[in-house]
């Protein structure tokens, strides 16, 4: 009789493992391997944990799939588990630009913002978490 290796076998255990396996390959991929579908919307800039500082000009990048245009970015304040837009830093974007820079107002509060890109209400995005400065 032989043992299964853990993970390899035909078991429940092994089949949760070979699952967790896949995921977490999945889930380590360079953000420049996901797929997108026939709509989608990803925004790339600003990364997670980047700061930037109220009254400077700043670079915003998206992917958008689809036939959805033209796009609005907005600077919005996280409260918790709730958030609030700040600004409206750009509208009318045609999608197939896919970055654009803008300038925070210099009377932004210092904390801890999300850029929203949106189509027209139909695809929204939002940018990972990023500090802003007090000028």
């Amino acid at each position: 009789m032989t043992t299964p290796t853990p993970g390899t076998g035909d078991g429940a255990r092994g089949a949760v493992r070979r699952a967790v396996g896949r995921i977490n390959s999945l889930l380590s991929r360079p953000a420049a391997a996901v797929q997108l579908g026939t709509d989608s919307l990803i925004v790339q800039t600003p990364g997670e944990g980047e700061v930037w500082q109220a009254g400077e000009e700043h670079l915003v990048r998206w992917l958008l799939t689809g036939p959805v245009d033209p796009v609005d970015i907005h600077l919005v304040q996280r409260q918790g588990t709730s958030t609030a837009t700040r600004a409206v830093l750009a509208t009318g974007l045609p999608a197939h630009v896919t970055s654009v820079r803008v300038t925070l107002p210099a009377d932004i509060p210092a904390g801890d913002y999300l850029l929203l890109v949106t189509s027209q209400g139909l695809l929204d995005a939002y940018s990972r978490p990023f500090r802003v400065t007090a000028r």
